[in-house]
């Protein structure tokens, strides 16, 4: 099959988007993982320390990469199908797995994300009676929260980064072709 340049170009161009996606998550874990060790919960106080707009402005960025991830996502299907018209024995096995981990990464992460809302935008405090009493607090800890969106921020883009790399060495191939 005739490989035509737009083609490669769009598909470049895809992968180059979701590489700064990569990016901007990978920054914003960052600022989860400092805030990790910045909040402090008290059952009975609630949230101790500041929720910076900085860690607000990390939030949204990685609402948006979701969104915009989610939409480069949408595509991939497409791309695996273009690849195996281009040529059929290019080997793409390794590239849908890592699509199937990438979405699976999106979907943790948007979960962790949301338990992060509820956890610091909606402070509660709670008698405690006990250690593991009725008492007890039901809420995750914000700071622990944090590690968690962190940690999945992190593995989204690593993910991401590590598909969109298998797949544009495929386009360096192709091209030699």
């Amino acid at each position: 099959m005739q490989i035509k340049p737009v083609e490669l170009e769009r598909w470049h161009g895809a992968h180059v988007q979701a590489l700064h996606l990569a990016t901007r998550v990978r920054g914003a874990a960052t600022v989860f993982r400092r805030y990790a060790g910045e909040l402090k919960y008290h059952p009975q106080t609630g949230i101790e320390g500041v929720i910076g707009s900085d860690l607000e402005a990390a939030a949204a960025a990685i609402r948006e990469s979701i969104t915009a991830i989610t939409s480069l996502a949408s595509r991939w299907d497409e791309e695996i199908t273009w690849l195996r018209l281009v040529n059929p024995a290019l080997p793409v096995d390794d590239i849908q797995r890592g699509h199937a981990t990438a979405r699976e990464a999106i979907r943790l992460l948007r979960a962790a994300l949301e338990i992060f809302d509820r956890a610091v935008r909606t402070p509660e405090t709670a008698a405690i009676d006990a250690p593991y009493g009725a008492g007890a607090p039901r809420r995750v800890h914000p700071g622990a929260q944090c590690t968690w969106v962190g940690e999945r921020a992190d593995g989204l883009a690593r993910e991401l980064s590590t598909v969109t790399l298998r797949k544009e060495n495929l386009l360096l191939t192709i091209r030699d072709l």
